[in-house]
């Protein structure tokens, strides 16, 4: 069995050296292309010339109080070698580095043409793109044929290496290490791009590097266009989908053509990712699609391998569904997720976000946990992410982090450092943190000559106008409260070096992990980790961090019935609170502090990289377990012989018949009476007193009585799914449910507050149910709207309460999960209520919902089983026959189907004859 694990970049990427020795070349071989016009960023001597003059032009800051060069502190990042990605020593969460821009690696430039202009109010005609839709199965093209293609020029004669990516997920590389080391995984497939143009690369080139990539490191290398690529990842996923997931919406609106035309790249570029799996997936295969790059690739996958094993995970927020409707695409994203069998997200309140979602949005089924879509359940899962503090561990035990807890401890041997390290978007909430900062040093003046907050950027110039007021708000943090010998913000617009940010991490006071919006922060996790005062008596630090990002709800703990939140849970909005949050960090004692740290440490411990990973695979294997269950299948008929052998050889026989299949197909329509020829049927099944039939129906038991006051007093009823049972020959019912029901009078409550605003709707009332019709609304679709934001606000309100909302075209019921009130636990009661000498030989069960599912599982599993003890201790000890018959085409469960021309009716009266 392969897992199939694809992400947009792959853990490796390629750099390209035209004149490097050969010793240090990993190819198989050496990578040559036909010369052209097309180049590396330079052509040889000029690219290497050019990579140098960048780098050199690029100025670090230096330390407060450093003149030169070599009193600089902080040294610049530095790419990993595929040595260190072996042993998974990737930084939880990598720098974000504008595609084709590395400045790390040589590398080809972009080759893209044009795109179109985001603005509605500046596009020209000649940016105008000619298109067509796209399909989600990403099987028809989505340009005519004179749409602009990068252009196919080639990079000169180059060597080339394997090296660890500046991008993708750095927890899910160090995730699936930790899942190899510990053996949970034995055979995985990576699958994802090289985060590089690559137009410029011979097909040779790519095939060396495809061979490699495969051989080597397990990685199933995508090609796609640098138009293409910079169309999807550019233009939708940063300009469009990430905005959006962290809150963010556009201020003007986007010209429709860019819309489509980024919107047809975002699906190229997956169908492209289903292409790759789809030529090597076989039977038995599991696939893993991480984050917002990928959102319709499990719906294509789904489409074409509808068999496949398939799980997703997002690892950033989801949003609100009144920010998720925003988006254009929306139902055709919600659609691609859901052809996962499971989806995964950081937090229950973005799990919650999607179900609602699909709730309000597509209008499906939704329960607390699952989602009913093109007649499969989706499971969605909340199951955090974590670090693998084993490799942390190896890596804060090297002489590099040693020697720069040194180097920082001699240069601030006084000072109380405060740390941070984001990216530079507005969802990094570098300027509020700056801000609240600002309003510290301002509010608490005792503090301003021992303080020093470092403030990391992992990625600089992405967002020009927010680095402007980033910088000129630490200028004026810096002009106003320095002084000759101190400086109290040091702001890093570029990235550092892996060993010298855990050493800060191990002995500053205080780390703010405060962003606007964010899925997850591994770094805070690092940090606590780090504090253990392993190497020096720093330690014990504070965390700050945001009620915005999803690691503050791992920190929270409930003790019984109280529920104890992280102290220092700031919002980031609120400026005076996070200012102070940091006074309150500073003056707490060292026994606080080792009292909140080992708080921190113990609900950290329970979400470390492992857990996360065998989680998902647990939950993955669960859910497509389950997904057997919905799956449709074709039944054989019915053989008249083997039904007729054992009726006969039967000495008593236990009928429980779905009502529609005796009363009609509509037992509920004006004029509808038991017919003259059902009832002769169920008079002789009756002259044989061993034989026992028990009718079920969805309908109370009012409903029946006053519809069918005909039924022979020998039938047994079960109505309302289950919830109430009358035995055979008897005026008395009793009600079969374990659980209370407090929860109908507010759920009424809702409903009625919903009818009073949806002219034409009504409200069904019953003692396990409630029932909100809609089908005779004058405006249909503000009713079908108002009956989702209804299931919405119910699902939303569920609490502990335990109850199941089911969705149908023109009503909403709410009633007792089938799991309490099924047809099969009704059943199972029954046949322990009779005798020994009335139990039965033959056990026959016949319908056609979806509600009879439990009542045929638990038939099968019945069949199964050896015949109970009780019939061998009186003598009875013959063969237990059961049969479940599928009477129409909407179940799953049942074993056999009705003869071709047969009706049930008429399959009894074959029988009876």
């Amino acid at each position: 069995m392969t897992v199939f694990i694809a992400s947009l970049f792959l853990p490796y990427t390629i750099d390209f050296d035209p004149h490097g020795p050969k010793k240090e070349i990993v190819a198989l071989s050496s990578s040559y292309a036909v010369d052209g016009s097309g180049s590396m960023a330079c052509r040889d001597h000029g690219f290497r010339d050019d990579v140098a003059n960048i780098a050199q032009s690029i100025e670090l800051p230096l330390t407060p109080g450093a003149t030169r060069d070599n009193e600089r502190v902080f040294t610049d990042y530095t790419p990993r070698t595929t040595d260190e990605i072996r042993f998974g020593l990737s930084p939880s969460e990598p720098r974000d580095v504008i595609w084709g821009r590395s400045q790390k690696f040589n590398q080809p430039q972009s080759q893209a043409t044009e795109t179109p202009t985001s603005s509605i109010l500046s596009i020209t005609d000649s940016q105008k793109v000619t298109a067509r839709s796209l399909s989600i199965d990403g099987t028809q093209d989505c340009m005519e044929l004179g749409e602009p293609r990068s252009p196919q020029t080639f990079v000169s004669p180059v060597e080339w290496r394997i090296e660890s990516t500046e991008k993708g997920l750095g927890g899910l590389t160090n995730a699936v290490h930790a899942a190899e080391k510990s053996g949970f995984l034995q055979n995985k497939l990576w699958v994802g791009t090289l985060g590089m143009p690559t137009d410029s690369l011979m097909d040779s080139t790519r095939e060396d590097i495809t061979r490699y990539l495969r051989e080597e490191h397990q990685s199933l290398t995508v090609f796609v266009d640098d138009t293409e690529f910079e169309g999807h990842y550019t233009h939708f996923c940063h300009a469009v989908l990430w905005p959006a997931l962290h809150y963010q919406m556009q201020e003007s609106p986007r010209h429709s053509e860019y819309e489509r035309y980024s919107w047809d790249q975002y699906i190229r570029l997956n169908a492209a990712f289903a292409d790759a799996i789809v030529e090597r997936w076989k039977p038995g295969d599991k696939i893993w699609v991480h984050d917002y790059h990928l959102l319709v690739l499990p719906g294509i996958l789904r489409k074409r391998i509808p068999q496949a094993e398939i799980g997703f995970f997002l690892h950033t927020p989801f949003p609100s569904s009144e920010v998720f409707r925003c988006l254009s695409p929306r139902d055709q994203l919600l659609d691609g997720i859901l052809g996962a069998d499971l989806v995964g997200f950081q937090t229950e309140e973005y799990r919650n976000h999607f179900l609602q979602s699909c709730s309000r949005l597509r209008r499906l089924n939704t329960s607390a946990s699952e989602v009913s879509s093109n007649g499969r359940a989706v499971r969605a899962v909340s199951i955090p992410m974590g670090i693998d503090p084993s490799f942390l561990k190896v890596l804060r035990e090297a002489t590099e982090v040693q020697g720069w807890i040194h180097d920082i401890t001699h240069r601030y041997p006084t000072q109380r450092l405060i740390v941070a390290r984001d990216r530079l978007d507005v969802s990094g909430g570098i300027k509020q943190r700056l801000l609240a900062y600002e309003l510290f040093l301002n509010t608490y003046p005792d503090f301003r000559h021992n303080i020093v907050l470092i403030q990391v950027i992992s990625s600089a110039g992405a967002v020009p106008e927010l680095e402007a007021q980033i910088s000129k708000i630490a200028m004026r943090i810096n002009t106003t409260y320095s002084s000759a010998a101190h400086q109290p913000l040091v702001l890093l617009k570029r990235d550092i070096n892996t060993h010298q940010f855990l050493a800060l991490l191990s002995i500053t006071e205080i780390f703010m992990a405060t962003g606007l919006r964010e899925g997850i922060n591994l770094t805070s996790h690092e940090f606590v980790l780090c504090q253990d005062k392993a190497f020096g008596s720093r330690g014990h630090g504070s965390l700050i961090i945001s009620e915005f990002v999803g690691s503050a709800s791992m920190f929270h703990e409930r003790s019984g019935a109280r529920f104890n939140a992280h102290k220092l849970l700031v919002n980031p909005w609120d400026l005076k609170e996070c200012a102070e949050a940091i006074r309150v960090a500073l003056q707490m004692s060292p026994a606080q502090k080792m009292i909140e740290w080992r708080r921190l440490r113990r609900r950290m411990s329970k979400f470390s990289a492992i857990k996360w990973y065998r989680g998902l695979q647990l939950a993955l294997n669960t859910s497509c377990t389950r997904q057997s269950l919905h799956r449709v299948h074709d039944t054989l008929p019915l053989s008249l012989e083997e039904l007729e052998s054992s009726y006969s050889a039967a000495k008593s026989r236990l009928f429980f018949i779905e009502d529609g299949d005796i009363l009609g197909p509509d037992p509920l329509a004006e004029g509808s009476l038991l017919s003259e020829r059902a009832f002769k049927i169920l008079k002789a099944y009756f002259r044989e007193p061993q034989n026992k039939l028990y009718l079920i129906s969805s309908k109370t038991l009012q409903q029946l009585n006053e519809l069918f006051p005909q039924l022979p007093p020998e039938v047994g009823i079960i109505s309302e799914n289950g919830a109430m049972i009358r035995h055979p020959n008897t005026r008395a019912c009793f009600h079969f449910t374990p659980m209370s029901a407090k929860w109908l009078p507010g759920i009424q409550k809702m409903m009625e507050y919903f009818q009073e605003r949806t002219e034409g709707s009504r409200i069904e009332i019953f003692p396990w149910s409630l029932v909100f019709h809609h089908d005779g609304a004058l405006d249909r679709e503000a009713a079908s709207h108002q009956a989702s934001e209804l299931a919405d606000q119910i699902s939303g309100a569920r609490g502990e309460a335990v109850f199941h909302i089911v969705r149908h075209e023109t009503s909403i019921t709410v009633e007792l999960p089938l799991s309490v009130q099924g047809r099969g636990r009704a059943a199972h009661y029954i046949l322990q209520y009779l005798t020994n000498a009335e139990y039965p030989e033959l056990v026959l069960v016949a319908g056609k919902s979806p509600d009879s599912e439990s009542l045929f599982c638990w038939a099968n599993e019945l069949a199964g089983a050896p015949t109970p003890s009780r019939l061998y201790r009186t003598g009875f000890g013959h063969r237990l026959w059961v049969t479940t018959l599928a009477t129409g085409p909407h179940v799953n469960e049942a074993k056999c189907a009705l003869p071709p021309g047969f009706s049930f009716l008429k399959l009894m009266g074959w029988l009876l004859n």
